[in-house]
């Protein structure tokens, strides 16, 4: 089982190791860790159905563009997690540190920088206009659901590799954020059985 102490120590030493996030990030994720007494849940929320999001519908972690107005990428992860979801991390978490900056392959020309936070206690989640829905997934069990899945794209169908969620898939950018953290943590329980082709609702996106 996956601990606070043992996951933060591992962030803060590959944070240190990494350096300092570049200063031409576009933009920053939130992922937000629950469970100082139990098993570790991990943040996560469906994008609302919209078509001026190239994510839109997917599974993944509260962020986004980085706007004037935030100084470092760390402000647009806290801002867009109070507005995606409806808490503060300044009040509610405590910064562990980050993972390496990635480009979503739909944007690769955006930056962008994954932060992880640890809270003591459940916050009220308020998701915002552009959520469907926020939820806690447990973070354990994600590797053990690891499989192939297709996704219905604009122009055909792709085979990428997934977590699965509640049904979903979790793929794309978001997939490979937490294989970074798995790969810096430690993977919990057995491990992930082999990748296997199933079926999955079509999600409208562009790649990723």
């Amino acid at each position: 089982m996956l601990r606070f102490n043992q996951v933060g120590e591992r962030i803060a030493a590959s944070t240190k190791a990494v350096g300092p996030p570049p200063a031409s990030a576009r933009g920053a994720v939130s992922v937000v860790l629950l469970g100082s007494r139990g098993p570790l849940r991990v943040l996560l929320i469906e994008r609302a159905e919209r078509e001026d999001d190239p994510w839109s519908g997917q599974i993944a972690f509260p962020g986004g563009k980085r706007q004037p107005g935030d100084r470092t990428p760390l402000d647009t992860a806290k801002r867009e997690t109070k507005e995606e979801v409806g808490f503060s991390l300044n009040r509610t978490a405590r910064l562990l540190g980050g993972l390496p900056a990635r480009s979503p392959a739909n944007r690769v020309e955006w930056v962008v920088v994954p932060y992880i936070f640890a809270l003591s206690r459940t916050p009220r989640l308020a998701p915002g206009k552009e959520v469907a829905r926020a939820f806690w997934a447990d973070l354990e069990a994600l590797p053990g659901t690891l499989h192939k899945t297709v996704i219905r794209l604009p122009f055909g169908e792709m085979e990428t590799p997934a977590f699965e969620v509640e049904g979903m898939p979790l793929w794309g950018f978001s997939f490979r954020v937490l294989c970074d953290f798995f790969d810096i943590v430690g993977s919990p329980g057995s491990t992930a059985r082999q990748y296997g082709t199933r079926a999955k609702r079509p999600i409208r996106s562009e790649t990723d």
